[in-house]
């Protein structure tokens, strides 16, 4: 999707997304020239029960949030017990045979080999309003983790904190260390912050001593940032929206839905303007015909991908032979054909058998998103691409 001019067809149907707030006080920076470099916190005058309530208060952030998390420091071992085992497994293990103790007797020399330590594996997710909005890399076995990681964010958020969780990457799912939040209203008073930040445990209290995280905070609003005066499509420097992954290009169109499938007549005509009416296609029907036309790739991403499922059960236009057989088998054929077929499907950890445990799934959703790419005939010119995006059930019989 990278090739300039190219045209790219995009096929929506809207779907609602979904998407939590506690206080914080904040830490000297440490001089990089001191040693050890350790956080040592501020002592500031109590704050009123006026300031308190203010500083609870939802405050509108609209424009640019600018959160670089640089590090961490002193955070606590979440993974002690499973290295208590292992050691514990380690020494009562029998030693193997042909050792070294084995082989020269107990006055030998050994090699002692140090092991590494088994620590958290930290990373900082950021809420604003109960929505995250960043999130950083994982960084495996430390307790002083540096990220230097900035975010860019676009915000239109009504909240009372900024809220950042700290947490350990585990092979069962996340576990938390603590949280720091930031009062919304000092990020809107528009000056920079840089600080230290104490985390706070699920216990209501730092898990270790000067346990903190070290933050940069910028909040521009959308009255100084030129581009957003005249609205995106009237931006000056550049048409579009600034800083997406993939570049403006022309000759695209998109199609809406109504719903999966339509038939003729069966929905009430949506006048447009200039007397024009809007036509209700059929979004099963054009996903099997769009599949039928690819000619390099297919790429198919869904939380759960039923491969019986038959796209088109009242066709409304020629359909090749092809075109009645089921998802799986149309992949397999096309595949056949010297198509690349991708799929990713999503990888949920309560639809998984782990420990002789079966696990059901038990999430709120009922419609999933389906995102299918494909790409027809080609040309050294352009490509022509599908992309459609589906709020649909792609795991039951439709």
């Amino acid at each position: 999707m990278g090739v300039r001019g190219q045209r790219s067809h995009s096929h929506l149907l809207i779907y609602p997304s979904i998407i939590v707030n506690s206080r914080s006080t904040a830490y000297e920076v440490p001089n990089p020239q001191s040693a050890p470099s350790s956080p040592s916190p501020v002592h500031r005058p109590h704050r009123s029960a006026m300031e308190s309530a203010a500083a609870e208060e939802d405050v509108l952030l609209h424009g640019d949030l600018l959160l670089t998390v640089i590090e961490a420091h002193r955070l606590p071992n979440m993974d002690y017990f499973s290295e208590h085992l292992r050691r514990c497994y380690t020494s009562c293990r029998p030693p193997l045979p042909g050792s070294t103790a084995s082989k020269f007797g107990p006055d030998a020399t050994q090699h002692h080999h140090h092991r590494k330590i088994i620590t958290s594996d930290p990373y900082v997710t950021a809420s604003l309003a109960g929505a995250t909005i960043a999130r950083t890399r994982v960084i495996s076995n430390s307790e002083d983790p540096a990220w230097n990681e900035h975010f860019n964010i676009p915000v239109a958020h009504r909240a009372s904190t900024l809220e950042l969780q700290v947490k350990d990457n585990d092979v069962f799912g996340a576990q938390l260390i603590g949280i720091v939040s930031i009062p919304t209203a000092r990020i809107a008073a528009g000056k920079k912050i840089q600080d230290w930040f104490p985390i706070i445990g699920p216990k209501g209290k730092p898990p270790k001593p000067e346990t903190a995280l070290h933050l940069s905070i910028e909040y521009i609003p959308v009255e100084e940032k030129p581009e957003y005066q005249h609205g995106i499509a009237g931006d000056p420097e550049q048409l579009g929206v600034r800083n997406a992954y993939f570049p403006l290009r022309k000759g695209g169109s998109v199609t809406l839905y109504q719903d999966a499938h339509v038939r003729d007549d069966e929905l009430p005509e949506v006048t447009l303007e200039k007397g024009a009416v809007f036509k209700h296609e059929k979004c099963w029907e054009d996903i099997c015909h769009a599949i039928l036309e690819a000619h390099h790739l297919i790429y198919l991403v869904g939380w759960s991908i039923y491969h019986k499922v038959k796209l088109v059960r009242e066709s409304t236009r020629p359909l090749p032979d092809a075109g009645k057989l089921t998802l799986g088998d149309l992949l397999k054929y096309k595949s056949q054909e010297g198509v690349r077929v991708c799929l990713m499907v999503w990888d949920d950890k309560t639809s998984h058998d782990k420990l002789f445990i079966k696990m059901v799934r038990s999430l709120p959703l009922k419609y999933f998103l389906w995102q299918i790419i494909c790409l027809p005939k080609f040309s050294k010119l352009s490509r022509d691409q599908h992309l459609h995006l589906h709020s649909m059930d792609g795991c039951s019989v439709l």
